[in-house]
């Protein structure tokens, strides 16, 4: 059975193909659990996460080292066996080390960039902000929207509220990439639930996907990425939200075979693909 609510992950999976939604949030099949990149990538959200919300307590650059190559082995421990293993005997581990430590400043620079001084500038209000709203667009049945924000700040310099998620990537994004409408729902989702929840009006937020690059040489490892969530793209994206509410509630689970090897929103094969639950 369908659950109460969706998330922006649950409802890309389903745009890109409703029997793989089916296998993995209705019936349960996982058969991803995580590689290095994912490690990686929970471990420099850690990083972001603790030492912009404990500033007193990450004065030090060797502490904030020391959290990022923390979180990094604890991460790696975390994967499956198989993964561990491939990890230790295909990557150069020290490297990624290397390559997050050389991210650290670039960080920090970028925002301090964006907004100024933090404490005097520009505020955090909130990291991990969850969210849990009601989707009122659809009347079906009672559905919530369900997220969590990476980092949530407000700007003295323009008295908005900034939402940030971070992206961890190789070298950066292409321009298709940064324009992918798909990929801006994300964030256009987030600020309409996040508007609901406190009552603010969505011209006084903005919206950034923060990309930290990994092998971006020093000095370039940060990049802001603003989406724009104008009226328009708001209402096309909770049209197809709706949508795919209203059939998975109907239990419409058609395959999407364009999608089983070659996918622009979910790179690599299908790992359902010519398995025994989906010939």
């Amino acid at each position: 059975m369908a659950g109460k609510h969706i998330s922006y992950s649950e409802w890309k999976n389903w745009l890109i193909c409703p029997h793989y939604h089916k296998l993995t949030y209705i019936d349960k099949i996982n058969k991803f659990e995580g590689n290095i990149y994912t490690a990686f990538g929970k471990a420099l959200h850690t990083l972001c996460e603790e030492t912009l919300t404990k500033t007193e307590q990450y004065r030090s650059q060797e502490k904030i080292i020391t959290l990022l190559k923390e979180q990094f082995v604890k991460e790696l421990k975390a994967l499956p066996a198989d993964e561990q293993q491939r990890a230790a005997n295909d990557f150069d581990l020290p490297l990624w080390v290397d390559h997050g430590i050389e991210i650290i400043p670039d960080l920090y620079r970028s925002l301090t960039e964006k907004f100024g001084k933090l404490g005097k500038d520009w505020n955090v209000l909130a990291a991990e902000e969850f969210l849990y709203q009601p989707i009122t667009e659809f009347s079906d049945a009672e559905k919530n929207f369900k997220g969590f924000i990476d980092l949530v700040v407000h700007s003295n310099k323009d008295e908005k509220v900034h939402l940030i998620d971070w992206k961890t990537c190789s070298w950066g994004w292409r321009r298709e990439k940064k324009n992918d409408k798909v990929m801006a729902y994300q964030l256009v989702m987030y600020k309409h639930f996040y508007s609901q929840k406190y009552d603010v009006d969505p011209k006084d937020i903005d919206c950034h996907f923060v990309l930290l690059k990994r092998t971006a040489k020093p000095g370039n490892k940060v990049e802001f990425v603003r989406i724009t969530a104008a009226k328009k793209r708001t209402t096309d994206a909770l049209k197809s939200l709706t949508t795919a509410l209203y059939n998975i509630t109907k239990e419409r689970y058609i395959k999407n075979r364009n999608s089983c090897t070659s996918c622009k929103h979910r790179p690599g094969v299908c790992e359902f693909y010519k398995t025994e639950y989906c010939k």
